[in-house]
């Protein structure tokens, strides 16, 4: 750990990101969903919370809260889920809204399309937000290669 501030050194050197967290209101209808419509693994551990996965080195844990506490989690604080083409995002939209009752989904925006990002977003059983989206490229792996390359984080 580095003891100095505002000398380009971090004052905590994390090597990863290890988890989120996310709310869970019923731990099998959570489970449910996450593995069945969003496809994303899930093995929970103990008396409602479950780790949910997809790949790679980074967790979201979620944490039964039952019915004793409103969503907290805003539209602008939301999970990403990436799929491989434009055409993924518009049939797991349709999809959504198929479903909608049969997931408890409470919200589902329209699609968005910048050019680069098709995407749309919709709210769990549980409250949480999740951004179903395609972009083509590298994701941001492109942007801090260039950062370690010395170029600015804003060009």
């Amino acid at each position: 750990m580095s003891t100095g501030a505002g000398n380009g050194n971090p004052l905590i050197d994390g090597t990863i990101f290890s988890h989120g967290t996310m709310d869970s209101r019923d731990a099998k209808k959570t489970q449910k969903f996450l593995q069945e419509f969003l496809g994303i693994r899930s093995v929970r551990k103990s008396k409602g919370t479950q780790y949910v996965w997809l790949g790679g080195r980074w967790i979201i844990a979620a944490l039964n809260v039952g019915n004793k506490i409103p969503p907290r989690q805003g539209e602008g604080f939301r999970f990403g889920l990436l799929v491989q083409t434009p055409q993924e995002v518009d049939a797991a939209h349709a999809a959504a809204i198929d479903q909608q009752d049969k997931w408890e989904i409470r919200t589902i925006r329209d699609v968005e399309d910048d050019g680069d990002t098709r995407s749309f977003r919709l709210q769990d059983l549980d409250g949480n937000w999740w951004e179903i989206y395609h972009r083509s490229g590298h994701l941001y792996d492109d942007l801090f290669d260039k950062q370690d390359a010395g170029a600015s984080a804003t060009a």
